[in-house]
């Protein structure tokens, strides 16, 4: 089985103090056999340690935090049915495997942030001026 990275939601979509949370819904059953979602128990506590930025040009770039590690041992997977939702705090690390069997693992995604907070110039994606962020 390949491992795939973990990776935090925060690194794309940054803000002070941190707000973005993930939801996962899951379409079909999703399986250690169909690649479900790992996640570090308590890894949330960790900090982030990455930012995926933008840089000169409008290309884009990784900005390292903190480069130690992930104690990926302790991965543990997320099994979910048809239907469950999985919140995902924006500073929890989580990956999912390939998905290499004959089973497909369809699932919707939607990460929100909180509009009171300030979303960083940095970050990558950007909403043009006429569509500002709103806070509700």
């Amino acid at each position: 089985m390949i491992l795939f990275k973990c990776h935090q939601d925060a690194t794309f979509l940054y803000t002070e103090p941190p707000s973005v949370t993930g939801f996962w819904f899951a379409l079909e059953d999703s399986t250690q056999e169909n690649g479900c979602m790992w996640a570090i128990p308590g890894g949330h506590k960790l900090g982030l340690k990455k930012r995926f930025v933008r840089a000169a040009e409008g290309e884009t770039k990784i900005e390292t935090l903190d480069d130690s590690p992930w104690p990926e041992t302790r991965q543990a997977p997320l099994e979910v049915s048809q239907g469950a939702l999985i919140l995902l705090h924006g500073l929890l690390p989580h990956l999912s495997h390939a998905n290499r069997s004959a089973k497909s693992r369809h699932a919707y995604t939607l990460h929100v942030i909180d509009g009171a907070c300030e979303y960083s110039g940095a970050n990558w994606l950007r909403r043009a001026p006429d569509m500002p962020l709103r806070g509700f």
